[in-house]
């Protein structure tokens, strides 16, 4: 019953964020929004379509279900594809007008509420259908495949950033093996590392935009290690090192 409650409750909420997100990213540039280019490419695919929309969402949803009850662990298609397009799904059952419905955030973030606190419990709840033993297996399948793949994404983060000029190589060199370090993934450095590169590109390096954008990189990075708890392992390595020698 607690992971039934808890599950409403973040489906919900991420399902508001999502829904609102997606329907944001359609009015661009005149208006930001957290979302992701192919969630919007799919979107128009669908063309206002409930059939299409339904169709392609559900299909990411079995396919989020059966990582879940494999190993655990929650795909992202589920937030970027199938939550938006099923809202846009019952959004256009009765009205294909795209630019009343999917175009408006406040009713893709209310029926992405529903949505997603409806879907999320079924996956939550549906582990427990699964045998440990099943489970596990899938656990050894899928955890170094995930590895793999997260390699994967790193060196090609950083031939992104090397191939887009010195101050965007040097920014995601920096910024990723501080990533590594102190996460043990250095994706997240690296994309911040092109955007700070690429910032400091187009504004020159003694701008305050620039500067600005430096400050915050040093105070997001500092903060992530310092509630990772990285400066206490760094100085107890060098402690260890001091000793030995």
């Amino acid at each position: 019953m607690l992971i039934f409650i808890e599950s409403i409750i973040i489906g919900a909420l991420a399902g508001f964020g999502v829904g609102a997100g997606a329907a944001r990213m359609f009015h661009a540039p005149e208006v930001q929004a957290a979302g992701a280019f192919r969630t919007m490419g799919e979107m128009n695919a669908c063309l206002g379509d409930p059939i299409s929309h339904f169709s392609f969402g559900f299909s990411f949803y079995l396919n989020s279900a059966a990582q879940n009850l494999a190993a655990g662990i929650m795909d992202q298609d589920f937030l970027h594809r199938t939550i938006p397009n099923v809202a846009a799904g019952i959004l256009t059952l009765r009205n294909k007008n795209v630019e009343e419905t999917v175009y408006n955030p406040f009713k893709m973030a209310v029926v992405g509420a529903v949505v997603g606190a409806v879907l999320y419990p079924i996956i939550n709840l549906s582990a427990q259908l699964v045998p440990s033993y099943v489970s596990g297996t899938m656990t050894t399948i899928f955890g170094p495949a995930v590895s793999n793949m997260l390699i994967v994404m790193e060196c090609l983060y950083l031939i992104a950033a090397l191939d887009n000029g010195k101050y965007t190589g040097i920014a995601g060199i920096i910024l990723g093996a501080v990533s590594r370090l102190v996460s043990g993934n250095a994706t997240p450095g690296l994309i911040l590392g092109i955007l700070t590169g690429k910032t400091i590109e187009m504004n020159g390096i003694k701008s305050n935009i620039s500067k600005v954008f430096i400050v915050i990189m040093v105070v997001i990075w500092g903060l992530i290690a310092h509630f990772r708890g990285f400066f206490p392992k760094l100085i107890a390595a060098f402690a260890a090192l001091h000793i030995g020698g």
